[in-house]
């Protein structure tokens, strides 16, 4: 439908119902009449209606509900609404984006602020992306500047002058804002949707999917550092690399890198994967491996997807921002660090993979799970507002 939209409406009409939609506000969701009131400033969606897509409509929900909880009347906006709200009805404000700055350059009342980081430090983020971007320009000679993950409003009154900020991720995710911030900090771990039977697929997982690997992530593909898997394994084609997510909606990524997407036999392209899917299921029983060489993320909750629901062994980077202990890690984001981190996964005999396997999704289970979540943010927040 928002295809079909596009074609047939004029420019000017497309940037009034974005316009409309940005600007959304919902007014006292839960309906309640309770003293105090809470603006969150995030996404919208997860209000209007369910999906499976991103974890983030489970942690959009949760702040609201932990709020409410709390007992704050919650109000919910888009990130980037520009439209003018007068803030003077409320005592906290929760999320990201526009309306903090608003907020801390006005003269109005004081109010509880917090910060949620669903990545990492947007310092850390744009530096480590833009020199993603270089690296292959580098080699290719071409500049895939809109296969970064660039944050252009980097809102820094929202990461400098609140009263606590919650980090998605760990000890690693945590340390990029604790260069930066001074205050009540607090880091919780990504969670993800269980929908596949984890232990029927690691018990019947065959062995050739020892030289199997899966890479499921989403836009960012140079972020992501899928480039440099399409390198290694265009030219290692007795393993086989496994492709899950919007790639093709990136074209001129796509463009440079089409002989290694599309004809290469080792290479799988699946596109858009629903997790609650027989061929989410298919997949993860094909790979014993997750690689996710991203250069920044806030605890990676695609990654811990594969883990949860398939007990893949992550073979990550550290700024993924996610550790369970018994992963590989990729330590220098270039060819040298995915052939490295490779070797060593080739090396693991099948007990052992299965071994790992088995404690990878264990810990997943138990450190990871939405319950584990909202407990955690849950904490988090009445440290920060002191109720």
């Amino acid at each position: 439908m928002k295809k079909v939209l596009k074609r047939i409406l004029p420019g000017s009409m497309q940037r009034k119902i974005k316009s409309y939609i940005d600007n959304r506000i919902i007014k006292n969701y839960y309906k309640t009449d309770f003293e105090k009131n809470a603006l969150i400033s995030y996404i919208i969606n997860p209000f209007k209606k369910d999906s499976l897509s991103h974890t983030n409509y489970f942690e959009a929900r949760s702040i609201a509900k932990i709020l409410f909880e709390f007992g704050y009347n919650v109000d919910i906006i888009n990130y980037n609404r520009m439209k003018k709200l007068n803030l003077d009805k409320y005592d906290l404000i929760a999320g990201f984006g526009d309306v903090f700055q608003r907020y801390f350059e006005s003269s109005g009342h004081n109010l509880k602020t917090i910060y949620y980081g669903a990545g990492m430090h947007v310092c850390h983020q744009n530096y480590a992306t833009l020199n993603r971007v270089k690296d292959v320009y580098l080699k290719k000679g071409v500049w895939l500047g809109k296969s970064a993950r660039f944050v252009e409003k980097t809102w820094s009154h929202q990461t400098t002058l609140v009263d606590g900020i919650i980090a998605l991720g760990n000890q690693e995710c945590f340390n990029s804002y604790k260069k930066y911030y001074d205050g009540k900090l607090f880091s919780v771990p990504a969670t993800y949707y269980a929908t596949q039977n984890a232990g029927e697929i690691i018990d019947n997982r065959g062995k050739e999917a020892a030289k199997s690997y899966l890479w499921f992530g989403s836009s960012g593909l140079i972020h992501k550092g899928l480039d440099l898997l399409l390198d290694y394994f265009s030219l290692n084609k007795d393993l086989t690399l496994h492709i899950c997510g919007y790639v093709e909606k990136e074209k001129e990524f796509c463009e440079i890198y089409k002989n290694e997407l599309y004809n290469t036999g080792n290479i799988k392209l699946h596109g858009f994967v629903n997790v609650n899917s027989r061929e989410f299921y298919d997949i993860l029983k094909s790979c014993y491996f997750v690689i996710y060489p991203s250069c920044s993320e806030g605890g990676a909750p695609s990654v811990v997807t594969t883990v949860g629901n398939g007990g893949l062994i992550p073979i990550i980077s550290r700024e993924s921002s996610f550790s369970t202990g018994n992963e590989i890690f990729i330590e220098s984001l270039n060819a040298e660090g995915i052939s490295e981190a490779i070797d060593r996964s080739v090396l693991l005999g099948n007990e052992n993979l299965k071994v790992l396997s088995v404690k990878n999704y264990e810990y997943v289970i138990k450190n990871h799970s939405n319950d584990v979540f909202y407990d955690k943010l849950k904490e988090s927040i009445k440290k920060i507002i002191g109720d």
